[in-house]
């Protein structure tokens, strides 16, 4: 299992859209991803259940992802995160 934090930067934190292409890229990948954020998770796989985490600008995310690609699925995450 691969962990790890990010701290958002877009102000809208994870709206729709973002939720929506980090769902996109995460639906490809045979991993099982978690996202917490306040405690509260989510799965990775799921727009609208990243979206009810209600992550805003500064607020820290966790992502756990553990499966046969996690790597290759922490690195989409890494750039999609360093881009908002």
């Amino acid at each position: 299992m691969i962990e790890r934090r990010f701290i958002l930067k877009d102000e809208m934190g994870l709206h729709a859209r973002p939720a929506a292409m980090l769902m996109m890229k995460m639906s490809k990948v045979l991993s099982r991803v978690e996202i917490i954020c306040k405690g509260e998770r989510a799965d990775g796989k799921d727009a609208m259940s990243i979206m009810a985490l209600d992550a805003v600008a500064g607020d820290e995310v966790v992502f756990c992802i553990e499966g046969p690609d996690e790597e290759e699925a922490m690195q989409a995450v890494e750039l999609l995160m360093n881009q908002r």
